[in-house]
């Protein structure tokens, strides 16, 4: 913990190629409507030693959510459809890149956005997850809470190791 990476985008795709991160964001993301980038980007700070403060985490998911709504939710609909297809495997790479590129951009974005408002912050992971399921107004109680547990176990197991490290 504790080590800066100033670089949101590469920590976020090391981090969810970690064992046990990538089933438990797509769970939060799925089944319980949570944002998998906003996720990301409270985690890369706990593991900073940093947090968006609970006044912030509105502002942060009010900038963040245009995009995720007008962007990067109907491309995700419109990959999931092509991979259904098997006539229309290759517009489904095209639409797979064209989400990822959008989620990459946006990471850039939030990036800013949250170094600008973080402060130092300790505590356990789970908590500030659990701040910023409340700021997305859940809709899923205590399966919410045991996904947010699963995953803030496997990215603290990933700290420990380090994130820089080659995955895998």
């Amino acid at each position: 913990m504790n080590e800066v990476n100033p670089d949101l985008r590469s920590w976020a795709l090391d981090c969810y190629a970690r064992p046990g991160i990538a089933p438990a964001l797509l769970a939060l993301q799925d089944e319980c409507a949570q944002d998998v980038l906003l996720l990301l980007t409270v985690t890369w700070l706990w593991s900073q030693g940093r947090a968006v403060p609970g006044q912030k985490l509105a502002w942060l998911v009010g900038l963040h959510s245009p995009w995720q709504h007008q962007v990067i939710d109907p491309v995700r609909v419109v990959r999931r459809r092509l991979k259904q297809d098997p006539a229309a495997q290759a517009l489904y790479q095209q639409a797979k890149r064209l989400e990822l590129e959008a989620e990459l951009l946006q990471m850039a974005r939030l990036q800013d956005w949250a170094l600008a408002v973080a402060e130092a912050g300790g505590g356990e992971l789970r908590e500030h997850l659990l701040a910023l399921s409340s700021v997305q107004q859940p809709s899923c109680g205590e399966r919410l809470e045991n996904l947010l547990e699963r995953y803030a176990a496997a990215a603290e197991a990933a700290a420990q190791i380090g994130f820089s490290s080659p995955a895998g």
